[in-house]
């Protein structure tokens, strides 16, 4: 697959990617949608800018009216893309990846992700077979700055509410400390923004919120103000994670549960889906808040599919993110409105996050994820599935195994070496013992080990 993964376009610039690659995208994407219309942004990365007018322009050369709005979150891009209507939408932007990755995510014409299995195998054959092809005939380009009505849009569950708890947001010199300094004014919020200037070095933290030391400055600084709590963006502001107010980490399906009973209070007994690694807590409490919890395989393409096809309300990853349905067939992927939804719901309940959050994490214990190097990784399923032939077995997503005192999950990954395990179970004990037997087991297998 190279730098074509299995939900979007990443590499090394000057390595793997460079604006003739780019160039090609735009035209081989043009060619795969055969529609009209196109949105386009960037995210904070030192070479997105001149990949974006490198993409613009393959898009133009084959006719299209594109519409770019500069440097922007990916929320705000997949946003506009279809309140505007637009045919098609990119977003150039490596997401979390280190600083030397580029990239680009492509979306369809319902904000669908153009994933591997769906087309993005065709763009990259169309690239390949590529020369130096003359334009087909001069589209358009336009560049507008689109970023009040996004604004409006995720305010609007605090409209007209005073909000009085104090934040500390971390956009970690992504694209989204603009949003996220409007959002502020906007609603007059208490909100000490560090790390806002974007800057494509990423200088003062990995643009990678889930690991540890990402959180570390966000965590510090909620400590030193007394905060209610802090936000932590990764480097394209489409991953938001939080820290209470004791800087202590909270897990997205945490968070998601008490989202969860927001929107369930306002809309009865609707479906809310979440990735299958997430905690059994986030089911288990839209249950009992009258929901229908939705499991879906890991991954952006797998869940908005299945929040399309169950008319879900809300959707979370274990990764951070987080999905909405804001209208009838129109949703949307938004950690600022994750944000205004967290904040609603304290003014409403009148507790500390950490109150709100304990009951959920007091249920199950989760081991930490464990990337394991196996050079067979279809071997290793098959020798885990015969290992625990009695226990419930489902193969949605790698192979999920389920005892009655713990449950785990092993994934292959779609661009490494490795599977990775996360186990939860009913008790740390219980967890540290099977965690350590199922890693034991893997290297008896004489299938790897590095970890």
């Amino acid at each position: 697959m190279g730098i074509f993964k299995t939900y979007d376009i990443r590499g090394i610039y000057g390595q793997d990617i460079d604006a003739g690659l780019a160039y090609k995208i735009g035209r081989a994407f043009a060619r795969f949608l055969q529609k009209d219309r196109y949105m386009v942004g960037y995210d904070a990365r030192s070479h997105s800018q001149e990949l974006y007018q490198a993409l613009s322009r393959g898009l133009v050369d084959e006719g299209k009216r594109v519409t770019g709005i500069g440097r922007a979150s990916t929320p705000q891009l997949h946003f506009f893309q279809i309140q505007e209507g637009c045919d098609g939408g990119a977003m150039v932007t490596a997401s979390h990846n280190p600083p030397q990755y580029h990239g680009f995510k492509l979306y369809d014409g319902r904000g669908g992700s153009v994933s591997y299995a769906r087309g993005l195998n065709k763009i990259q054959d169309t690239v390949a077979g590529m020369g130096q092809d003359l334009p087909v005939k001069r589209g358009s380009f336009s560049e507008v700055d689109m970023i009040d009505e996004y604004i409006d849009f995720v305010s609007e569950p605090l409209k007209g509410e005073k909000i009085t708890h104090n934040i500390v947001i971390d956009p970690g010199n992504g694209s989204s400390g603009r949003v996220f300094r409007k959002l502020s004014k906007k609603l007059n919020l208490n909100a000490v923004i560090i790390n806002e200037e974007p800057d494509g070095e990423f200088p003062n933290r990995d643009p990678n919120p889930l690991k540890p030391e990402s959180k570390e400055m966000a965590a510090l600084e909620v400590r030193r103000l007394g905060a209610d709590f802090g936000a932590i963006l990764d480097g394209d502001g489409d991953r938001i994670l939080f820290v209470d107010e004791r800087g202590e980490g909270i897990e997205n399906f945490f968070i998601s549960a008490l989202v969860a009973e927001e929107l369930l209070d306002k809309n009865p007994g609707a479906a809310i889906a979440y990735d299958l690694i997430s905690s059994r807590a986030l089911p288990e409490r839209i249950l009992e808040l009258g929901g229908k919890p939705v499991v879906s395989k890991v991954g952006y393409t797998f869940l908005y599919d299945n929040m399309i096809a169950s008319g879900a309300v809300f959707g979370s990853e274990a990764s951070g993110h987080v999905y909405f349905k804001v209208a009838d067939a129109f949703y949307t992927e938004s950690a600022a409105y994750a944000l205004v939804f967290l904040l609603k719901l304290l003014k409403k309940s009148g507790k500390k996050l950490s109150e709100l959050v304990e009951p959920l994490k007091q249920r199950y214990f989760q081991s930490p994820e464990i990337n394991i190097e196996v050079p067979d990784k279809d071997e290793v399923l098959k020798q885990v599935e015969a290992q625990h032939a009695r226990a419930k077995i489902s193969k949605l997503d790698g192979i999920s195994v389920e005892y009655s005192d713990y449950w785990f999950n092993i994934r292959p990954s779609n661009t490494e070496p490795v599977i990775r395990l996360r186990l939860e179970a009913v008790s740390r004990e219980v967890a540290e013992t099977r965690t350590g037997e199922i890693t034991s087991f893997l290297r008896s297998l004489g299938l790897g080990g590095k970890e």
